[in-house]
C-alpha cells in the first residue's frame, strides 16, 4: 500500500474511550445522578434521624397518637401571646397560631409595600440629584449614599430606634400638639386624626362612583367638541366641577337618610335631640358652652366644675357610634367623659348602675339592650345626626391616647431604616440607568425645547428603565427579606411572630418551613411582576 493512503487509514481509527467526548459526557451524567441520589439519601436520612431525636410529640394528633399528617395541628390551638401591632383584630386568648402567623404576614407585607414605594421615590430623586450640576445638591446626595451603603443596616436600625426615637422624643405626659394641630409625637409613637366611615358611607361611595363616571363622560364629550370646533373647552375644570357637585349632593342625601346612630337616655334627662345636650351643659355651668374656655382662663370657672358638669357617656370600645357623637360634641365645645366597655352588655350594665347618663351605639343595639333593663319604659332612644365620614381626633386620657390613628415607633423605625438603606442602592442604580442613555437623546430633547424636567420624564427615564429594572428587582427582594430585622426594634413581623410561636409551642420545624415558604412566595411574586414589567418595556426589534 502506498504511503499516500496511510493518512486516510489513520483517520478511520477508533478514538479511545477516555478521549471520546460523548462517552465522557455520559459518564459524567451518570456520576452526577449517583452523587445526587447519595446526597438526597444522606439528606433525608439525617432529617429522619433528627425528627426521631425530637420525639413523636412533635407530630401529635388531636384525637391522640402521632403521625406526620398531624404535624401542623398544633397551630390551630390558642396562641396565648400578645401582638403589639396588628392590621386585623387579634385576641391572644381565643385566636390561633395560624392567625398570629397571618398577622405577621400582613405586618411584613405592610413594611414591604410602603418600603418599596418610598424607596423608589427616594432612590429616584437621590439618583437624579447625584447627577445635578449644583455642587451642594450633588454632594449631599453623594454623602448620603456613601453613609448608608457603608454602615450595617442593623446598626442603623438600632441608632434610629434607641437613640433618635426613644431618647429625643418627649414622654406622653410632656407631649404637645405638633404645629398646633391634633398631632402628637411622643415615645409612644405618632397619634394623628383619622377618617372613620359611618353607616351611610356606602351610599355616599355610590355617589362618588357616579361622580367619576359623570366626569369621565363630560371629559369625552367636551373632547369631541374640541376636535370639531378647534376651541378649548376647559375639560378638566368642568369634569372636576361636575364630580364635586355630585359628591356634595350625595353627602347631604346619604347623611339625611341614615338614622342608624342613636343614644339611650333617661326620660328625666329631657334630652330629645342632640341640640338639647349643649343646653343641658349650659344649665349646669351657668355659661354658654362657647364661653367655657374663656371662663376657665379668667377664673370664673374651675376645671373641677367643668369636669363635674361634663356629659358622661357609655360607649363600646372602638365603635363608630362614639366617634360620631364625640366629633359633634367637640365641634359644639361640649365637655364630655367617655366610659368604654368591650361588649354592649358591659356598657348597658354601667349605664344601669348610673356610671353614665347616655349610652351611645347603633339603634338596633340600643333597642336590644334597653329591653333587658328593669325600667325600660323610662328609657328613650334618641336619634343622632350622622354624616358619611367623621374625623376621629386623638385625645390624651390618663397615660395614653384614645381616638385617631397611631404610627408606632417600631413600625416607623423599621420602615425608615429600610427606606434609607435600600434607597442609597436604588439611587446608584437610577444614576447608572440615566448615564446609560446616550447623550444624543439629551441633546435632541434640548433641541426640541423641552425643559430639564420634561427631558427626564419623557425622554431619559423611559429609556433608562430598561437598565434600571433588573437590578432594581434585587433591591426590592433585599428590602423584603431585610424586613426580618424588624425583630431588632420589636416590630411584630413574620419572623418575630414565628420565633415566638417556636418558643411557645416547642416545635421549631413546622413554623420554620412555613416562614421559608412565605418568604419564597413573596419573593417569587415580586420577581414575577417586575420581570413581566421588564418584558413589557423591552425594545422590540423589527
Amino acid at each position: 500500500m502506498s504511503d499516500t493512503l496511510k493518512p486516510s487509514l489513520r483517520g478511520n481509527e477508533r478514538i479511545p474511550p477516555w478521549r471520546d467526548g460523548r462517552i465522557i459526557g455520559i459518564l459524567l451524567q451518570i456520576v452526577f445522578v449517583v452523587l445526587l441520589i447519595f446526597s438526597l439519601n444522606w439528606l433525608f436520612t439525617n432529617i429522619g434521624n433528627n425528627l426521631d431525636a425530637l420525639g413523636a410529640g412533635q407530630f401529635s394528633c388531636k384525637e391522640g397518637g402521632t403521625s406526620y399528617r398531624c404535624a401542623f395541628d398544633f397551630l390551630s390551638g390558642e396562641a396565648q401571646f400578645p401582638i403589639s401591632e396588628s392590621v386585623i383584630s387579634y385576641d391572644p386568648n381565643t385566636d390561633s397560631f395560624w392567625r398570629a402567623i397571618g398577622i405577621g404576614v400582613l405586618n411584613t407585607g405592610k413594611v414591604a409595600v410602603f418600603g418599596i414605594i418610598l424607596t423608589t421615590i427616594l432612590g429616584t430623586f437621590t439618583g437624579i440629584a447625584r447627577l445635578s450640576s449644583n455642587w451642594l445638591i450633588s454632594n449631599i446626595a453623594k454623602w448620603y449614599i456613601d453613609l448608608m451603603r457603608n454602615t450595617p443596616l442593623l446598626l442603623q436600625l438600632f441608632f434610629l430606634y434607641f437613640v433618635i426615637f426613644l431618647v429625643s422624643l418627649p414622654s406622653v405626659n410632656e407631649v404637645r400638639p405638633f404645629l398646633g394641630l391634633p398631632i402628637f409625637i411622643s415615645q409612644r409613637g405618632m397619634n394623628y386624626p383619622s377618617l372613620v366611615p359611618m353607616a351611610s358611607f356606602a351610599t355616599w361611595f355610590a355617589f362618588i362612583v357616579l361622580g367619576l363616571v359623570q366626569a369621565q363622560l363630560i371629559w369625552v364629550i367636551l373632547g369631541k367638541r374640541e376636535e370639531q370646533t378647534g376651541q378649548e373647552a376647559n375639560r378638566g375644570r368642568w369634569a372636576i366641577f361636575s364630580f364635586l357637585v355630585v359628591v356634595v349632593i350625595g353627602w347631604f342625601i346619604a347623611g339625611s337618610n341614615s338614622h342608624t346612630e342613636a343614644a339611650l337616655v333617661s326620660r328625666a334627662s329631657r334630652i330629645r335631640t342632640f341640640d338639647d345636650i349643649p343646653a343641658l351643659i349650659e344649665h349646669r355651668l351657668g355659661v354658654d358652652v362657647a364661653d367655657i374656655k374663656t371662663s376657665l382662663e379668667n377664673g370664673t370657672l374651675t376645671q373641677e366644675q367643668v369636669d363635674d358638669a361634663a356629659l358622661k357617656i357609655c360607649a363600646i370600645n372602638e365603635a363608630a357610634s362614639e366617634i360620631n357623637l364625640t366629633a359633634q360634641l367637640r365641634a359644639a365645645d361640649v365637655p364630655f367623659d367617655v366610659e368604654r366597655s368591650d361588649r354592649p352588655d358591659q356598657a348597658i350594665e354601667t349605664y344601669a348602675e348610673g356610671g353614665c347618663e347616655i349610652f351611645v351605639a347603633s339603634e338596633a343595639t340600643l333597642a336590644a339592650e334597653r329591653d333587658l333593663l328593669e325600667n325600660s319604659a323610662d328609657q328613650l332612644i334618641v336619634p343622632l345626626p350622622e354624616t358619611p365620614v367623621r374625623v376621629s381626633a386623638p385625645k390624651l386620657e390618663g397615660f395614653n391616647f384614645v381616638g385617631g390613628s397611631k404610627l408606632t415607633l417600631e413600625f416607623a423605625a423599621i420602615l425608615l431604616g429600610l427606606v434609607l438603606y435600600t434607597g442609597a442602592f436604588v439611587a446608584e442604580i437610577v444614576r447608572a440607568g440615566i448615564l446609560s442613555v446616550s447623550k444624543g437623546q439629551t441633546e435632541a430633547a434640548r433641541a426640541l425645547g423641552l425643559s430639564e424636567t420634561q427631558r427626564l420624564r419623557l425622554v431619559v427615564l423611559p429609556q433608562a428603565l430598561r437598565v434600571i429594572i433588573p437590578p432594581l428587582t434585587s433591591q426590592y427582594l433585599n428590602l423584603t427579606k431585610n424586613s426580618s430585622l424588624a425583630a431588632a426594634v420589636l416590630f411584630p413581623d413574620l419572623y418575630r411572630n414565628i420565633n415566638t410561636i417556636i418558643n411557645q409551642s416547642g416545635r421549631p420545624i413546622q413554623p420554620i418551613v412555613i416562614m421559608a415558604l412565605i418568604y419564597l412566595s413573596i419573593s417569587l411574586f415580586i420577581s414575577f411582576f417586575l420581570n413581566w414589567y421588564n418584558q413589557k418595556i423591552a425594545l422590540v426589534e423589527r
